[in-house]
């Protein structure tokens, strides 16, 4: 099961109304939960260049050796921009979009207010793990923190350490963790 129909069973399992998406990229998780589902999501992404990221050129610019796919085109950030924000528009009403870095933007949205946080941005160690742990107080009792690639080492180590080798495995390389299950938030 792909990362965007783990969440899409998750969100009606549990009756979800707004989450969050660190890493939006063109929109193929956002545009086909507004699809279906009445969610509500923060998209949130830098669309930039990171020269401060020694992580950054692995991630964006060369095929990362944990990717499984046989295609890569290095990212067009400004072009990627453009088509989610144009393929937004009609979902205006449930999509608030926030540029910039996860790290940087987390004060825009309210403690305990999202249902889930789905981390897909930067891939970097301990990035990933930071950003869990930032996150948490932006979820509910009872919020997942979900995620995907965890084929990738450096999520698979932050997600491992985060939660203590307690998060669970579902689908094609997603994870998730239940905040009320876990200590830390």
């Amino acid at each position: 099961m792909d990362r965007y129909r783990v969440i899409e069973k998750f969100a009606k399992e549990h009756n979800w109304q707004i989450g969050a998406e660190l890493g939006v990229w063109v929109g193929v998780t956002t545009f086909h939960l507004m699809r279906n589902t009445k969610l509500k999501i923060y998209a949130i992404d830098c669309w930039e260049e990171q020269p401060d990221n020694p992580e950054y050129h692995w991630q964006y610019n060369e095929k990362p050796k944990w990717s499984k796919g046989k295609d890569f085109h290095p990212w067009d950030h400004k072009k990627n921009e453009f088509l989610f924000r144009h393929n937004a528009e009609k979902w205006k009403d449930r999509i608030t979009i926030i540029k910039g870095r996860s790290l940087d933007v987390i004060d825009q949205i309210d403690n305990a207010s999202l249902d889930f946080v789905f981390h897909d941005s930067d891939h970097s160690y301990p990035f990933v793990k930071n950003e869990i742990k930032a996150y948490a107080n932006k979820l509910r009792p009872g919020g997942f923190h979900i995620g995907d690639d965890l084929n990738w080492d450096p999520v698979r180590q932050s997600v491992a350490e985060a939660f203590d080798n307690t998060h669970t495995e579902i689908g094609k390389g997603c994870w998730y963790k239940q905040k009320s299950l876990w200590d830390g938030g």
